[in-house]
Order: structure tokens, then sequence, then C-alpha cells
């Protein structure tokens, strides 16, 4: 054992040296009678033991205790202290500096001092597992577990502490809130293993492209946060942030599988949008959801009209998820007519909420619960009333009308789809070939393989496919051809032009003839006058709905109407 004894008493140092003797410890002593001396040794050499005396000239035992403090490399020191002094205050002041144990100088004998000494160890030990558990506690408090990189909690305190520590030296900062475009269909996709090595690699990659003293945390699930602290001015920070767009976007390598990783992000400023962490992260928050919607591939800076129409949309998700749970939505249903029969053939089924307390709009509602993801359960709500209504319509009117369902590109990315559809279909007790579902070109952009699937399944189950809008957007022809289409449903933009202008009524005729030759059956949407009705009924399209007819009717009046329409049809 290296014994270091600091003490500028001769005889007492004397005293010790024979109390470690005769005691019988093994060890090899150094002996300083200044404080100076003492920090010099213990900065020049290594000991496992401090025999420091209370009472010195110029500095005492206290002022070399605190001076430890600053020398790094002294960790494993086990300290005793030796004084004259009875002072209860004194005692506790060694112990909150680090000493082990202290001894008065009258009471030192062989057998008490090597007592002290292993007892001093003991607590040394102890203090030490102690200390390690903190820190393992520490860790597990601040760090996340999967990446490594901070924690939501650690990177909160911090951007506090730091929003209200020194105001000079951070004038401007960013936090940056980005996360990955579409996760759970890499985690359906690839698996959990791939999923979380990929968060792992991210993780690494942000931290790696961001300076040291930038803080980067995984808040959870597939979200990052950064608090920039490195850049002098507003521009620089969305320059780095779109640069870290850039870099954290690509393919990566995972399990000899490449998974393509795209990353949206958005960003508040300190001080332009706030000094409070919990604001700047909630900013950054309503940036990256606008960055999503938007689908924007630069880093959306917070504006003080977002949060407004966050607060709006978060208004509306959530009056819609109660008056889902309350089941207060309701459908309406259009007739469809076949010009030449003349009478009703099909009902398109349209989705109505009366008790909405912010938006009635379905187009802004239904964009509302895909973004919130509860497009889900509506959905699902929508296809059983459905299927229901059309077993109690066709029932009482006397011959079979089909019915067509909408369908989200996001409800055809959910594989459990066509067996839901199945399970209606038979608990209801109808056939499958009365029904047609109807979904826009922008659920086939992706080029998905479960969209093919959904569509293919639901094929199998005797239902047609409808393209609905077409003639307007992403229209490509290419659609037709690689997906398993029945039916055609030309938009009510197209037919409002071929009354009013020849070239207009040129686009919709060869439109129309083209569908024809593709063997596809035709609906004509949006005819709202005899002109319109009269030049489709001229082309021989199949079938026409519209105002003209009839608009959106109740559920409890559909059957009424049909009747009626077929009455005046026939006249």
């Amino acid at each position: 054992m290296n014994i270091l004894l600091v003490d500028d008493d001769i005889v007492d140092r004397k005293m010790i040296r024979r109390s470690l003797i005769k005691g019988g410890i093994e060890h090899q002593l150094t002996e300083v009678s200044t404080v100076e001396e003492g920090i010099f040794a213990l900065e020049e050499l290594c000991f496992d033991l401090l025999l420091l005396d209370y009472n010195m000239p110029s500095k005492n035992g206290l002022d070399l205790l605190i001076e430890l403090k600053r020398i790094n490399h002294i960790k494993e020191l086990t300290i005793v202290m030796i004084s004259n002094s009875h002072s209860e205050e004194l005692i506790l002041k060694c112990l909150d500096l680090g000493v082990q144990d202290f001894l008065l100088k009258e009471e030192v004998t062989a057998s008490l001092l090597t007592r002290s000494i292993l007892q001093a160890k003991k607590r040394f030990e102890l203090e030490k597992q102690l200390h390690t558990s903190y820190l393992q506690v520490k860790q597990l408090a601040e760090l996340d577990s999967l990446t490594g990189l901070y924690n939501r909690y650690y990177f909160e305190e911090t951007c506090q502490r730091l929003m209200q520590a020194d105001k000079k030296r951070y004038k401007c900062a960013g936090v940056l809130v980005a996360d990955i475009v579409n996760f759970k269909k890499i985690n359906d996709r690839f698996g959990h293993e791939v999923a979380d090595q990929l968060l792992i690699e991210l993780g690494a990659s942000f931290k790696r492209h961001t300076r040291q003293e930038d803080i980067v945390s995984r808040f959870g699930g597939d979200e990052f946060a950064c608090l920039m602290v490195s850049c002098d001015n507003p521009l620089q920070i969305k320059i780095e942030a779109e640069k870290l767009i850039r870099v954290l976007s690509r393919v990566y390598s995972i399990q000899s599988q490449d998974v393509y990783c795209q990353i949206r992000m958005g960003m508040s400023l300190y001080p332009l949008n706030g000094s409070n962490s919990n604001d700047l992260i909630r900013f950054a928050d309503i940036a990256l959801f606008r960055a999503k919607s938007a689908q924007s591939s630069s880093a959306c800076i917070f504006e003080d009209n977002m949060q407004t129409e966050f607060q709006m949309k978060y208004n509306v998700e959530q009056d819609l998820r109660g008056a889902i749970e309350r089941q207060e939505l309701e459908l309406a249903f259009q007739p469809i007519v076949d010009i030449q029969l003349p009478k009703v053939v099909s009902l398109e089924a349209l989705i109505r909420w009366p008790t909405a307390k912010f938006t009635s709009n379905p187009q802004e509602f239904i964009t509302i619960a895909e973004e919130s993801k509860l497009i889900e359960p509506l959905g699902k709500w929508i296809i059983e009333r459905a299927i229901t209504t059309l077993k109690e319509v066709n029932t009482k009117l006397g011959y079979p009308v089909r019915l067509a369902i909408n369908l989200s590109p996001l409800q055809l990315e959910d594989i459990s789809l066509p067996a839901y559809i199945n399970d209606c279909l038979k608990r209801i007790d109808i056939d499958g070939s009365l029904f047609t579902f109807e979904l826009t070109e922008t659920a086939l952009l992706t080029e998905s393989k479960r969209v093919s699937s959904s569509l293919q399944r639901i094929k199998e189950l005797g239902c047609k496919i409808a393209l609905d809008d077409f003639g307007t957007g992403y229209s490509s022809i290419s659609h037709l051809l690689n997906y398993p289409i029945d039916i055609v449903k030309v938009d009510k933009s197209l037919t409002d032009r071929i009354g009013v202008e020849e070239r207009g009524k040129r686009i919709f005729l060869g439109l129309v003839n083209m569908l024809k030759s593709l063997q596809l059956s035709i609906i004509v949407e949006g005819v709202e006058n005899y002109q319109q009705y009269y030049i489709c009924k001229e082309v021989k399209v199949d079938k026409i709905q519209g105002y003209y007819f009839s608009s959106p009717i109740s559920e409890k009046n559909i059957l009424r109407t049909i009747k009626s329409l077929n009455k005046e049809l026939v006249r």
C-alpha cells in the first residue's frame, strides 16, 4: 500500500510511522510537511491512502482536500483525516469533502490506526460502488438505450439550461425535429431488426454530421431532435438543417438489404420563436407537421400562423375521434343512372358529419383523418355501414343495385383490408359482386406492392375496382394497364367543359372512345344540366352521376328517391 502522510509535526509523523509498522500493514510511506508539498506529491505519484493532518501552517488540511477536486487523475484515493480538534462541524466538513474516516491524534494507536485504515478502505470501496451505480442510473435516465444518443428528458433539460444560462453566448440557436417518412412501412416490410438498425445508423450519422457542441437526441420511435448552438444566425441554421436532410436521406445497406430512408424536418429558432424549451420543441413539431403535409424536401421553419393551423387540425382530429367512437357520422348516397335502360343501377356512399364543431367538409376532415391515422377506424365503419344499407335497400327495392365505396390510399396499404371486407360480406350475407371500391390515382403513384395485393384480393371477392377523378391531376394510361381497373369515372372538371367549349367537348369524346376501346366501363361524374346529359347519351356513355338526377340523399330517404327517380326516367 502506497501511503502519503501530510503533517508538519515531526513528532506526530514518527508516532504514525511506528503505529503503521506495529499494526503490521505492509506499506510504502512518503512523508511531507506542507499542503503544497502534499499536492505536488499527489500530482506526481500514485497513492492508495492519504493520512492528512488538519492543523498546518499557511494552508490546512481542508485546503488540500479542496485542491484535490481539481486533480483529475486522482480517483482511487482513500483519505483519513487526523486532528487534535474535537469539532463536529470540522468532522462534517471533512466528510463532505471526501474523507472516509476521522481520527483524534491523542487516540491514535497501532490497532486503532489499522482499524481506521481498513474501515476507510472499505467505506471508499462502497462509495465507489455507489457512484458507479449512480452513473449507471444517470446513463439510463439520460441516454436512449437503442441508439446511445441522449433521450428526450436530457434534451429538454439541457435545452432549458442553455436558454437560461448565458444569453450573450447563445445569441441564436435552433431546435430541429426530424422523423422518417413512412417508417411503419419500413418496419412492416423489413422487420424490427432492420428497422432498429436503421435507427441506430441514422442516429450515428446525425451525430457525426453535427458539431460537438450541438445536442443530438432520439425522442422515441423514429423521431430525432437536435439543439443546434454552433451557428451564428438563422440562415446558417437553415442551411445546416437542409444539409442534414440531404445527408440523412439516402439508401442504408442493412443486413444485405437496401433500405431507402427519407427525412422530413421542422425547426424553430431561439430567440425568434421563443425562449422556452417546451415552446421551441412544440413549435419545431408543428413545423415538422407542416413539412410532412406539404411533403417538403427542405427544412420547414415555424411561422406564427402554423400554430393556428395546427390547433385547428388538432381540434378537428379530437372532435372526429369522439364522433367515430360515438358513431355520430352518417352516410349519404348519390344515385348513378344507366341512361340506356334507363334506371338507377348503382349508388355511391359519401360520408357526412352533421355534428362537426369545426368543419363538416369531407375533403378537409378526411385529409385530417389520414394524417392522424383515424382513417382506419373511420374507413371500416363506412364499409360496414354501407354494406348493411345496401342489403336493406335491395331487399325492399325489388331489384339489385350496386354500391360504390371510396377507399383512401392509406386503407389500401392495410394488408388486413380485404379480409375485413370479406368478413363484412359474410356477416351481412350479401354478394361481393354488388360492390365497387373506388380509389384515386394518388393511391397508385407509389407503385406499392401492398396496394397491388390489396386490389387483387378485393377483386377475388367478386368486387369491381373503379378509378375515380380520371382526367385530372396525375392521370396516366399506365394505371389502366397495370392495375385491375374495371370502371373509370370521368371527373367533373371535364364534364363542366363539354357544353362550354368545342375543345373541351373533343377532349371528352376522345377520352370516352379511348376508354371504350380498352373495354372499360365508364361513369361520367358531375352531370348537372340537360346539355351534358344529352352529349353523354349521344356518345352512349354507360352511366351518369350528378345533380341533374339527384344530389346525395340521406340513408332514410334513399329508397324513396330511387323509386321516384326511376319513374321520372321512364317518362
